[in-house]
């Protein structure tokens, strides 16, 4: 199969469009679900500003916040992975380095969700 848009067969686009409807949803949807914790975010940003480790600490060990500081690194890291992998799937015509370039993004935003999950176990066991 080319990888050139202009010559590409009918069959190939079909495959195209019923696959890249999931993801322009699953893409809204983040997009929607970021929006409220983006804005919980700031507020939280705002409350902990000039409290100190201390205080940081504990508006982190409620269970309210760390859910909420939870969902967003995990939706957003969900929302960087497919939006990274669209740009990835639009420019990058080799499979080789097509498949090798979402991998290194897929294991990227693995990294950020365990090492965020991680961070808030830690405190949560130490509050």
């Amino acid at each position: 199969m080319s990888h050139d848009p202009i010559n590409r067969s009918a069959q190939s686009w079909k495959k195209s469009e019923k696959h890249g409807a999931g993801e322009w949803l699953a893409e809204r949807f983040t997009s929607i679900a970021l929006i409220p914790l983006t804005l919980w975010a700031a507020y939280a940003a705002f409350t902990i500003a000039g409290t100190g480790y201390d205080g940081a600490l504990a508006f982190v060990a409620k269970p309210f916040n760390i859910l909420a500081i939870a969902a967003t690194m995990l939706i957003t890291a969900w929302h960087m992975y497919m939006g990274v992998k669209v740009i990835i799937d639009d420019y990058i015509g080799k499979p080789g380095t097509r498949g090798f370039l979402l991998f290194l993004t897929f294991v990227l935003s693995a990294a950020v969700v365990v090492a965020t999950g991680v961070a808030l176990w830690l405190v949560y066991q130490g509050a």
